[in-house]
């Protein structure tokens, strides 16, 4: 796989000499799960060779996934198509809004039709932009 490495968001530099790291190569993510007390998360998958295959992380490395992979996808979408303004778009289907302990601070989550959601922290002055954008649309 020609590629370029880039550090994850979040990743801690390592001090200690690298290991020959083995390249498993999966074909299709089948499964996840997370441990029952919370501290690690596993993703099964079957691998181009055809055997099955598995990454077990600490928790703690989900936040560095999670803001990592979108900008993966977008590299990889410019890549594969030679367009740097592809990017992966999901259809919202409900925007909710909700109060956080911060009396300044508002939860803003979409939720796409596969239950996927994402949430977001706005500040007032960040909600009112966004409310006049939209009637502005």
């Amino acid at each position: 796989m020609n590629s370029t490495p880039h550090k994850a968001s979040g990743a801690v530099a390592s001090h200690i000499a690298p290991a020959p790291a083995e390249d498993l190569v999966a074909k299709e993510l089948l499964t996840y799960e997370v441990a029952g007390d919370g501290n690690w998360f596993r993703m099964r998958f079957t691998c181009t060779n055809g055997k099955p295959g598995s990454l077990s992380l600490p928790t703690e490395c989900l936040n560095a996934l999670i803001m990592t992979l979108p900008r993966m996808m977008t590299q990889a979408l410019s890549a594969r198509y030679g367009d740097d303004r592809l990017r992966l778009v999901y259809p919202a289907e409900a925007v909710r809004f909700e109060t956080s302990p911060d009396p300044n601070t508002f939860i803003m989550t979409l939720v796409t039709p596969d239950g996927f959601s994402v949430s977001f922290s706005l500040s007032g002055q960040q909600l009112r932009a966004l409310s006049e954008a939209g009637m502005n649309v």
